[in-house]
């Protein structure tokens, strides 16, 4: 984290008003620190500061006595130029339909005395739409201070308040916040201060050394955390979703699950009144076997209705009435639930919202009861006795119910079932991968080798892949794979275009591919030459993670099976007997196989990957990645033939020689012709 001070958790979506949200600019203003907050005494700074930026204090202090407000102030010292660079800009991030943002202090002190003290002039408001690209918006606002003039050795101390809470949530008290951060810091605190008749449990993360202070009075009552000389946190690469690499509190009011449900239920009480439109829609449907028809439903609301999350007004969790979507043609993820839920249940199918987080997934269920847990609502329908879990916020995807491909979110929070509990998501086992077989045909060892690939992408894989063609021009895709390979064999040509077969219903697409290769061959010594057959599409899943002395556990790209078939046809029987293999490296997380066989003229490569978990436990990362590193050594295979003839093959090299023309407009000339 390299500005404390500027990131502000946003938790959940947010409620916006429509007029703040159409671009009016919102007031921040200066005034002094509230009377409750408390000063904190800073320590004598070290002998030996940190770089680029030596953190003396990071202090958060929330008060939910009155109006929930945010007090914060951190105080640095700049220790190089980098860190000026890096730490001269005050950011803070704010909701103006529902928060207030004050400054109490930016102050640049050189040597001790003041250089610098804020001024309303200095303040500038800007846009800070970041998910625009992701059709989201939410009226978000940053307020920016561009300091100048500092310099290494300037301190830099800040203090400032966010004022309200989104109404939408309700009176219920929950919060997070972090305890520690990328960065050491002299003095991390952190105060809550709540009415003393208020009843609040807390959990901490992370952390197991930390020290909850919790003091009582009739009229009030206050948590306090300390941490002295906080260590600065790593970051690791590839890390779960659910993971945090930083220790943190959360607080919360609910007493159950089924508390959030009943809360959750409030908001999906919306007019769910049909318009003409969609009941004649409904009436089509109807129409349709009840399977069809729910396929039909399914895909209808997942690529017609486009996503855009207008994060505004009571919309930010209550979602609109279906018919509005339907006839607007776009929602956000609870919208687009809600009108597909309202499809089902016409079709007599009890469909019910289900509460989903898509980073925590499982791992909701280590949180406490609270309605900040979630990021994100789908569709939970029976049919059959078989449980179904739809989001109706992918497109392309397969439209066979069968071969729908169901995110395993991990747990759900069912809104209408008023259980109390969270329900483990189970998804129906499916095959999310790429298959790829590759020939390669060898004349003899002078001559371009003809080399036709066939990839069968399957499950989500599949769905990536006809969002791409969707939204992509042919040419383009050609172009780009054509680029992929030229880095192996920079002479590669196009032999036939690119072609493309989407059998969506069992949600397969068929991809294949043909060009000349006119550097397959590398000349060795003595008249030998070279070939390598290699399974790249494998090997990226093998190979080891930038971080590899891990402390934090190990993502994996799951679920995912993929395996690459290579032959090649030599032009003439050379014995590879000798050198044929099978390898197979598999732990509680990976499963891989590799082998080489040889039948006459065909030498094959086979390499097959296949993710077992999601993640790999901080205790088995070593283990795994030696497994790993044993299996890297087998992505491919490589050959040699000496002796070979030099003569090319006529007929071939001559197709090839007349492509070229025809491609490149040059006439080639030479003995070989």
């Amino acid at each position: 984290m390299k500005q404390l001070f500027t990131t502000l958790a946003i938790v959940l979506m947010v409620w916006i008003s429509p007029a703040r949200a159409l671009g009016e600019r919102p007031d921040v203003t200066i005034m002094p620190a509230p009377d409750w907050a408390d000063k904190q005494a800073l320590a004598k700074l070290p002998d030996t500061l940190h770089k680029p930026l030596h953190y003396r204090l990071v202090d958060k202090q929330v008060n939910d006595v009155t109006k929930q407000t945010s007090f914060s102030h951190n105080r640095y010292v700049f220790t190089d130029a980098a860190g000026v660079q890096e730490g001269s800009t005050v950011r803070v991030r704010f909701n103006p339909a529902f928060q207030e943002l004050v400054f109490h202090n930016v102050t640049i002190l050189r040597e001790g005395e003041a250089v610098y003290q804020l001024n309303q002039q200095d303040i500038k408001v800007i846009n800070a739409e970041d998910d625009q690209q992701n059709n989201m918006y939410s009226g978000l606002f940053d307020a920016l201070i561009l300091l100048q003039d500092v310099r290494v050795g300037d301190e830099l101390d800040v203090s400032y308040s966010l004022s309200g809470t989104n109404p939408v949530l309700g009176e219920r008290f929950s919060y997070f916040d972090n305890l520690g951060w990328g960065v050491a810091v002299d003095l991390l605190t952190f105060k809550l201060t709540l009415p003393g008749d208020k009843k609040v449990a807390y959990k901490v993360f992370g952390d197991a050394n930390a020290q909850v202070q919790h003091q009582q009075t009739d009229t009030m009552q206050t948590y306090m955390v300390r941490v002295e000389n906080s260590i600065a946190h790593t970051v690791e690469n590839e890390l779960p979703g659910w993971f945090s690499p930083f220790p943190y509190i959360q607080f919360t009011e609910f007493n159950s699950w089924l508390e959030v449900q009943s809360w959750a239920a409030e908001l999906f009480k919306v007019n769910t009144e049909l318009s003409p439109a969609l009941q004649a829609y409904i009436n089509e449907l109807k129409t349709l076997p009840q399977d069809q028809a729910i396929e039909q439903a399914i895909t209808f609301v997942q690529d017609e209705i486009r996503y855009l999350g207008l994060e505004l007004g009571v919309n930010s969790h209550q979602p609109n009435m279906p018919h509005q979507v339907y006839e607007k043609r776009f929602g956000d993820c609870k919208d687009k639930t809600l009108l597909l839920n309202t499809l089902l249940q016409a079709l007599e199918i009890d469909a019910q919202p289900a509460l989903v987080s898509t980073e925590k997934r499982s791992h909701i269920n280590e949180f406490l009861p609270t309605h900040s847990a979630f990021n994100h609502v789908i569709t939970h329908f029976t049919l059959d006795g078989q449980e179904f879990w739809v989001d109706p916020t992918i497109s392309y995807q397969g439209n066979s119910l069968n071969a729908l491909y169901q995110p395993d979110y991990g747990s759900a929070l069912l809104v209408d079932a008023q259980s109390g509990v969270l329900k483990e998501i189970d998804v129906k086992a499916a095959r999310h991968g790429i298959d790829i077989n590759e020939m390669i045909v060898a004349p003899d060892y002078v001559s371009p080798v003809q080399w036709r690939i066939e990839s069968h992408y399957y499950g989500w894989q599949a769905e990536r892949l006809r969002y791409q063609l969707a939204s992509s021009q042919k040419k383009q895709l050609q172009e780009h794979s054509l680029n992929y390979y030229a880095q192996f064999y920079p002479g590669v040509q196009v032999k036939t275009p690119i072609s493309f077969s989407d059998n969506r219903r069992d949600n397969v697409i068929t991809v294949v591919e043909s060009y000349w290769v006119p550097d397959f061959w590398q000349s060795g010594d003595s008249g030998s030459v070279e070939f390598y057959l290699g399974a790249g599409n494998v090997g990226q899943y093998v190979k080891l993670p930038q971080t590899v002395r891990r402390k934090q556990p190990l993502a994996k790209v799951y679920p995912m099976t993929t395996s690459q078939r290579v032959t090649l046809l030599m032009p003439m029987d050379v014995d590879f007997s000798a050198l044929a293999y099978q390898k197979s490296f598999e732990d509680p997380y990976v499963r891989i196989h590799s082998a080489m066989e040889y039948d006459r003229r065909r030498v094959t490569f086979h390499s097959q990957y296949e993710a077992l978990a999601e993640y790999v436990p901080v205790e088995a990362v070593p283990a795994h990645l030696s497994k790993l590193k044993q299996a890297s050594k087998f992505t491919g295979f490589g050959g040699s033939v000496s002796e070979v003839t030099t003569n090319p093959n006529h007929t071939i090299f001559r197709d090839f020689v007349e492509q070229m023309e025809r491609t490149t407009k040059m006439k080639f000339v030479g003995e070989s012709l």
